[in-house]
């Protein structure tokens, strides 16, 4: 077993195989500093991941579930056990056009993980990953959405314009291409890019829950997050999402709101 204590360990749980993982990694050298942490992938939605704990009624334990999902992880996590771990951390898409995408499971996952050291702490970017690069300057990102179902739409059977809606591009393709220019390269990005980004993101999570696009004045659980994109974008007749990504929001609770607010000045003087 390392000799670090749990005090000092963290896991993220990452949806992807690659992508994930980069930004992590990114975040943290430009913009958190290096944590003492473990990374795993869980290879699939969330939606699948609802469906393995449900079906074994949330009694689980979350490394060894890890272990056993690829050999990549059982590798990675051999010498540990959850107790090895002080906190916590899942990141997964909203992912709302998947054939097994459902609303009330995400928010039963997102009362589930509340607690980055109980059972976990879930993050959910809108619509997906891509989300983070999806800007192109702070006022056009304000109120920018994008729809979110596409096979799923509850209206598609009344909905004049679904089969031109189905055949608009994958957000991966409109977020490339809707985006700056030096944002869809995860390699470009400096300490004061993920400055902007994250002081956008955040912005915009304070704006989607308190209606002020501004840094917020406190931090909001990813459950009241998901509850305002259901009120204002989700439930509407053609469903959408604000964009936002996780990331961001994951360094407000990281560094708490004031401490956030310093870093954030700090990146502009350097």
């Amino acid at each position: 077993m390392p000799s670090m204590s749990s005090s000092e360990l963290h896991l993220f749980v990452l949806e992807g195989v690659r992508a994930e993982s980069i930004y992590v990694d990114k975040l943290e050298q430009h913009f958190l500093g290096k944590r003492i942490s473990v990374k795993c992938v869980y290879e699939a939605e969330i939606y699948q991941l609802y469906k393995q704990l449900k079906a074994e009624n949330f009694a689980y334990d979350m490394v060894n579930l890890l272990k056993e999902r690829n050999e990549a992880n059982a590798a990675i996590l051999h010498d540990y056990n959850r107790d090895s771990f002080a906190s916590v951390y899942l990141f997964f898409d909203y992912d709302a056009h998947s054939t097994m995408a459902d609303d009330g499971k995400l928010q039963e996952m997102l009362g589930y993980f509340d607690n980055e050291t109980e059972n976990g702490l879930l993050y959910i970017s809108y619509p997906m990953l891509e989300a983070i690069r999806h800007y192109k300057d702070m006022e056009s990102f304000k109120r920018l959405t994008v729809k979110c179902k596409r096979s799923n739409c509850p209206y598609k059977d009344t909905c004049q314009e679904f089969e031109a809606c189905m055949n608009e591009p994958h957000y991966k393709t409109v977020s490339a291409q809707e985006c700056r220019p030096q944002l869809t390269n995860i390699n470009q990005y400096t300490k004061e890019v993920w400055q902007e980004l994250i002081r956008a993101h955040v912005s915009k999570m304070n704006y989607l829950v308190n209606d002020v696009y501004d840094l917020p004045k406190q931090i909001e659980s990813q459950s009241t997050i998901f509850k305002k994109q259901l009120e204002k974008h989700i439930t509407h007749k053609c469903p959408e999402v604000a964009v936002l990504s996780a990331f961001p929001i994951y360094a407000l609770d990281y560094y708490g709101v004031e401490g956030l607010k310093r870093k954030l000045e700090e990146s502009y003087e350097k």
